[in-house]
């Protein structure tokens, strides 16, 4: 193994949980820190891969990179929501219960969001969803039943 990819790998062993505890503080979002905190890594290591200058200090290219990845995160999301806002139904128009539907619903992993809305708002069936989601038919039972099940408890 070169240089370079032994520096990453001590690099990564020592300082993924804390860079993934920084996206997550940088972020608000603990369900985005983790992938957040793999892309900076990702770029340190193609940064490494072709180095343009030497690197004297790791840990702050890391900090730097995942500083970086988190406000494009939040730019991103930014920009979503802004074009959610003027293509969708804007904030104001809800009510209150809808409201808090779509604040549940977004607090559901994606892949039992994916399902109820693919479910309900478009009408698919359970075959066309698992085709959709590459899973099984039962794995589509089951997101379902835990998503429905979550919202229930939310919602009541």
């Amino acid at each position: 193994m070169d240089q370079p990819h032994s520096a990453f790998d001590e690099l990564y062993a020592s300082e993924f949980a804390t860079t993934v505890r920084l996206a997550r503080f940088l972020s608000g979002d603990s369900g985005a820190a983790e992938d957040l905190a793999q892309d900076a890594f990702i770029r340190v290591y193609r940064y490494l891969d072709e180095p343009v200058r030497p690197v004297e200090d790791l840990v702050a290219l890391l900090r730097t990179t995942t500083m970086n990845v988190c406000r494009s995160w939040h730019r991103s999301r930014r920009r979503r929501d802004l074009r959610m806002a003027h293509h969708g139904v804007g904030e104001q128009s809800l009510s209150e219960w809808e409201r808090e539907l779509d604040a549940s619903m977004r607090r559901l992993p994606y892949d039992q969001r994916a399902v109820v809305v693919l479910r309900h708002w478009l009408g698919w069936s359970e075959a066309e969803i698992a085709t959709a989601l590459q899973c099984r038919p039962g794995t589509v039972k089951s997101r379902h039943a835990r998503a429905i099940e979550s919202l229930r408890k939310e919602l009541s």
